[in-house]
């Protein structure tokens, strides 16, 4: 039978086109997609960076022994004592924004550059208070002054000098002077002694590390691992969709391209093939064309990653060394992927074909009598339930889910899977009501089209399944994203009462200005500080590490309003710590339980659980007092008039307002256009999302919708010439064929539709349990887009697929035999 299979393929090049285009695009985008998941994984930068040039260091303390980065600070004795055995090298690290506006920056003293690989590019080493050397930059700057604004406010410096860039951090390095002024505490502290030494000057209060332990010290200790985190997200999302949605469309290629040689198979048995002598042939047809069609994909997708990385680092989804090297495995998983579609996708209709007898077959391949198969009643009646039971189970127990795109795609992809395995059953339904006017018209082409598509249900099925998985997964993913971005802002606009906030130009708000803030009479000032806490025992035992924000006690409840559960927020104490249910839960923790808090600082406060409210839609929702975080700088600060909470301020307010943060690059926006930046801001994240998801399977379905057609098309010669036997005109035939095409798009909207609405309902039902009128935000224009995109090229392929069918003259087409 592999004798056969190979002629058959040679003979049927132009049939089998389309499931060897088909096949190598799957290939090709599942390569791609598994190329740069590979390539988020690891370690990209394995060992120290920060210091690995250093022999040892010591660090502050944290709970169980465990260092802590900056800007925790060493004790001062801990240093002196250091410092007076041997040599010594102290580091700092505070955040620096410069007023060229080149991003968040930290501050480092220049004697501790060499210890990271830092070397001078061009210039020379700061010396003065008032000099400083850029990290990375180019060498125009040089002998230029330029803002710089730190913690402790704005000032003017002269870049003497630049070092070549280092992937882990943008750096500003001062004098050693300067930067002990900008910053007292010592962060880290670089020294030539021997480690037992140096852990038994530290004590219970200090960590020594040596070797690979240095990596704990580093920005990201994960070695480049933690910057590829968004890259990792959005590989894995598209390389599971991309999976999805070639394996249906390569299978139902092919189901397709075997149902339109079923009078070529009933002949075979017609001259005595036996059933499994047909179904080894077809299956060693599909295996030949998909190793050639997996071969090409793998050396496609090849070529598709440069690409592919441009755009990644154009829209800051990976960071700029982020590379996608060529590996074995990926490609090797994306062939057998593809390769195991094709077969799945012949063998899907060689059983049914293969067993029923000659006569049969060749009665069957004029009018269908049964359009869906046992096996896809069940994966799609599977789907549906499975869909409904995860839409039940995340609204049960975790509901915050529902706002995270990427935590809840698998409802809305089990939808559109299950509403595209179950469209041959729901065709019928809806095309007779679709084309219920047509069946008083008059004229024949309305009525043709009718019957054509009511007739034919696995072509017509075949050219809705792509359409529905492209419209439906844009609308249902895109609607699923955009609805949970507006219930985490309708979250935020429920718990904050603010006219104005004030947001930093930098990593934070200095103390200069925050001070000025409260200083203009008549306003009332919330900073909010976001930073990351662990809690523990008395005891020195670490419980939990959560994202907290710090705020003042009087502003907890007032301005700030999350919902509580118990406890409650008026009269807090000075050493309040309010944590979300999940915390609570996690933890074991309640109401008036004391623990020890570890702030960023490397600051120990004991604290008291003063109330457990809702949990955030975005992670933790933890509140400390701002009495208990000294010297950090708020990330934003809100705004209100003394007369109440959210009462605006007046014109003279807002001038002095103005005129209190001039020259600190921070700026003040009202709230509602600080929650439209923030939505704007998430909008663009759904728009790179639905670029590189979204615009991939779309693209894929958009071929398979030509492939299909051309395919049905090919095999309707016969078709279209006993048509034009009896009277009708070529243009006539063409537009029956376009506007059939037209209707399969219809019907493809509508099923997308109804996926879309099951998708959406199941997340509001999720939602609504976290945020009071859960907004659902369907993108309108961008399923307008989609649905017009699938309609133009499905009139463009049917028309000239018909036009090329009907060339010729009739009578040589109605004596075709496929």
């Amino acid at each position: 039978m592999l004798k056969i299979a190979a002629a058959t393929l040679r003979h049927r090049l132009t049939g089998f086109a389309g499931a060897f285009l088909a096949l190598t695009l799957g290939t090709t985008m599942i390569g791609m997609m598994t190329l740069t998941l590979a390539a988020t994984f690891g370690t990209p930068h394995p060992g120290p960076q920060r210091f690995k040039e250093a022999s040892a260091v010591l660090a502050p303390q944290g709970f169980d022994g465990r260092p802590m980065k900056a800007p925790a600070v060493l004790p001062p004795d801990v240093v002196a004592k250091a410092a007076a055995t041997g040599h010594a090298t102290p580091d700092r690290s505070f955040p620096v924004q410069l007023a060229s506006g080149s991003g968040e920056m930290t501050g480092h003293p220049w004697p501790s550059a060499a210890f990271a690989g830092y070397r001078l590019a061009a210039g020379r080493a700061p010396q003065a208070a008032d000099e400083i050397v850029v990290g990375g930059g180019s060498r125009e700057p040089i002998g230029r002054q330029t803002g710089v604004t730190t913690g402790d406010g704005a000032g003017h410096y002269r870049v003497v000098g630049v070092t070549d860039a280092l992937w882990f951090e943008n750096a500003v390095f001062f004098s050693a002077a300067e930067a002990q002024r900008l910053s007292p505490g010592v962060n880290a502290l670089v020294t030539d002694q021997e480690a037992k030494q140096l852990a038994a000057l530290a004590g219970d209060r200090a960590v020594v590390l040596t070797g690979d332990g240095l990596t704990r010290l580093d920005p990201d200790s994960t070695g480049g691992a933690q910057a590829l985190a968004n890259a990792q997200a959005m590989a894995g999302s598209t390389t599971g969709l991309a999976v999805c949605v070639a394996v249906f469309v390569v299978a139902a290629t092919f189901a397709f391209a075997a149902e339109q040689r079923r009078r070529e198979l009933a002949l075979l048995r017609l001259v005595g093939a036996a059933p499994g002598q047909v179904r080894r042939m077809v299956l060693w047809e599909a295996l030949l064309i998909g190793l050639a069609a997996a071969v090409a994909g793998c050396l496609l997708a090849l070529l598709c990653t440069v690409p592919l990385r441009s755009w990644m680092l154009d829209h800051h989804v990976a960071p700029s060394w982020f590379t996608i090297p060529v590996t074995v495995l990926p490609l090797l998983v994306a062939a057998v992927i593809g390769v195991a579609a094709a077969l799945a996708g012949s063998a899907a209709t060689l059983v049914r074909v293969s067993l029923i007898r000659p006569i049969e077959v060749l009665r069957e391949s004029v009018l269908e009598r049964r359009a869906m198969t046992p096996a896809r009643w069940l994966l799609g009646v599977g789907m549906l339930a499975g869909a409904v039971v995860a839409g039940i189970v995340i609204s049960r127990t975790e509901p915050y889910l529902a706002a995270s795109a990427r935590k809840y795609e698998v409802v809305p992809v089990l939808y559109v899977g299950a509403v595209t395995l179950l469209t041959p059953a729901l065709l019928r339904p809806v095309t007779r009501l679709l084309l219920r006017p047509l069946r008083s018209c008059a004229t024949a082409g309305p009525l043709l089209v009718r019957e054509n598509i009511l007739t034919s249900r696995r072509r017509t099925a075949a050219t809705v399944a792509p359409i529905v998985v492209a419209v439906g997964l844009v609308a249902a993913m895109l609607t699923m994203q955009e609805s949970g971005d507006a219930a985490l802002l309708a979250r935020q606009q429920q718990e904050i009462r603010a006219a104005d906030v004030v947001v930093p130009g930098g990593s934070g708000i200095d103390g200069p200005t925050l001070a000025r803030l409260a200083a203009v009479p008549g306003i009332r000032v919330t900073p909010v500080t976001s930073m990351n806490v662990r809690i523990g025992t008395a005891a020195g035992e670490q419980i939990d590490s959560l994202s907290a924000k710090a705020v003042p006690a009087a502003a907890l409840g007032a301005t700030v309003t999350p919902p509580v559960l118990s406890g409650s927020l008026a009269s807090l104490p000075e050493d309040f710590l309010v944590i979300d249910e999940h915390a609570a839960e996690s933890d074991a923790l309640a109401v008036g339980d004391r623990v020890v808090m570890l702030l960023p600082t490397g600051t120990r406060a004991s604290t008291v659980v003063a109330a457990v409210v809702a949990r955030g839609l975005n992670g933790d929702d933890t509140y400390v007092s701002s009495a208990l975080t000294g010297a950090l700088m708020p990330s934003r600060v809100y705004l209100d008039s003394s007369a109440g909470a959210g009462a605006a301020l007046d014109p003279q307010q807002t001038a002095a307002v103005n005129q209190a943060l001039a020259g600190s690059g921070a700026h003040v926006v009202t709230y509602d256009a600080y929650l439209e930046a923030e939505r704007a801001h998430a909008a663009q994240q759904t728009d790179n999302a639905a670029v590189i998801i979204l615009g991939i399977a779309l693209a894929y379905a958009l071929i398979a919708v030509a492939n299909t057609l051309i395919m049905a098309m090919a095999g309707r010669r016969r078709e279209f010439a006993l048509l034009a036997l009896t009277g009708a005109v070529r243009g006539q035939i063409v537009r029956v064929a376009a506007a059939e095409s037209a209707v399969a798009v219809v019907v493809a909207t509508l099923l997308a539709a109804v996926a879309t609405a099951l998708a959406a309902l199941t997340q509001r039902v999720s939602l609504g349990k976290l945020v009071a009128d859960a907004p659902t935000v369907v993108p309108w224009a961008r399923i307008g887009e989609a649905v017009a995109l699938c309609a133009l090229v499905a009139l463009a392929t049917a028309a000239g697929a018909a036009v090329r069918a009907t060339r010729g003259r009739a009578v040589e087409g109605a004596g075709v035999r496929e």
